[in-house]
């Protein structure tokens, strides 16, 4: 170790001069490490999401020809067997074991009719006597009517609502129901396909990956 009180005021500023040399190197290594970490990030990214584009131009192109060439069996469907098509999705399996699934995912949706419907539902509601029969009633109907994040009723509530409505078997009541239901107009979001194959050994339906997490 070097005792600076020995050393000359010459020897002194030597040193002085080496380490703030020595500082600015320092420096200047970190700098060009840096440099080069963020040109290699660069490069990488670009590299990357050159890669993704395309594959997800890949994938679109492959699902816009999936739906088209299914579309044509879907129709060949319906003419041989007499029923218009309704579904929302549909399975087609190989003999093998291989699985294409495809279709369209929707979200619940009503067109304005709705209010009178419920309007009628509630104007039942008011028509009962006061007591303990009103009041559960009214707790259960008023639940099945609950609106979602979106201002729009729960098609499965609205099911359950019709069953209730039916064991109750009042005009009004039935009446109102039928309004929502036939309000009841489900939009269409997305499609999607899905993918499987089956298990020689057990059985089993195994996804096979079409999404980044997925594989």
């Amino acid at each position: 170790m070097i005792d600076v009180k020995n050393m000359t005021a010459e020897e002194r500023e030597k040193l002085r001069k080496q380490l703030v040399a020595e500082e600015l190197e320092e420096k200047k290594r970190i700098k060009e490490e840096r440099e080069e970490y963020k040109r290699l990030a660069e490069e990488t990214a670009v590299k990357a999401f050159d890669m993704l584009a395309k594959l997800s131009e890949e994938l679109k192109k492959a699902k816009e020809q999936i739906f088209e060439d299914f579309a044509t069996i879907i129709k060949l469907k319906e003419e041989l067997y007499g029923v218009r098509d309704n579904q929302l999705s549909h399975t087609f399996t190989t003999e093998d074991g291989k699985s294409v699934v495809l279709g369209y995912r929707n979200t619940d949706s009503f067109d304005d009719t709705v209010h009178v419907g419920i309007e009628k539902v509630k104007g039942y509601i008011k028509s009962l006597a006061s007591g303990e029969k009103k009041e559960d009633i009214e707790r259960v109907l008023n639940l099945l009517l609950k609106k979602d994040k979106n201002g729009n009723l729960k098609a499965n509530r609205v099911l359950e609502l019709q069953k209730i409505a039916e064991q109750i078997n009042d005009n009004n009541l039935l009446e109102g129901v039928k309004i929502i239901q036939e309000s009841y107009k489900p939009m269409k979001t997305s499609t999607f396909i899905e993918c499987y194959i089956r298990d020689k050994e057990t059985g089993q339906r195994i996804s096979i990956p079409l999404t980044m997490t997925g594989v």
